[in-house]
């Protein structure tokens, strides 16, 4: 099974080892759920369950453990002209130790080594200051705003769209 390591995290691939119970738990807290857009809210134990089973080994989605506890998710998802759109979360009992630049540079690194994407897209809602800051560590230049819908707010929002061009991203 694939892991990437960082200094302090290992991400995995969802599995089966992963309680939905605990999941659901940490993506269903409303302080996480409301700044995911393909997060339904409430979510239960049912939508942690299908989400677990749909991973695959060709997903590049991927949960944070530090010390072999569950902290978190990033991945991408598959867009237009060859790019990657990133995603994360971090429970929050571990906000404020960096696990979100640290979890997303992990998974940055591994896509520039393994594979041919040339670009990543990113995007948070506006006053969302702490993915902000994240995205702004990782090296993502803002380039436009967007209305994006949000599953559990229900609601179409205003996000700040971002990009983070592999090519010239310094190592």
């Amino acid at each position: 099974m694939l892991a990437i390591n960082t200094a302090r995290l290992v991400l995995k691939r969802p599995d089966r080892s992963i309680k939905n119970a605990l999941f659901a738990s940490l993506v269903g807290d409303w302080d996480i759920a409301k700044w995911l857009s393909d997060v339904p809210y409430p979510y239960t134990e049912k939508h942690a369950e299908k989400f677990i089973k749909r991973s695959s080994p060709d997903d590049l989605r991927f949960s944070v453990f530090y010390d072999n506890i569950l902290v978190g998710g990033v991945g991408v998802s598959f867009e237009d002209h060859n790019q990657l759109d990133l995603g994360y979360w971090i429970a929050k009992d571990y906000w404020g130790y960096g696990f979100a630049t640290e979890a997303s540079m992990g998974l940055i690194e591994y896509i520039k080594k393994e594979t041919n994407f040339k670009a990543i897209t990113a995007c948070y809602v506006k006053g969302n200051k702490a993915s902000a800051n994240v995205l702004n560590k990782l090296g993502f230049i803002e380039i436009g705003e967007c209305e994006e819908y949000f599953l559990s707010r229900k609601k179409t929002m205003d996000c700040v769209d971002l990009i983070l061009d592999l090519d010239r991203q310094s190592n």
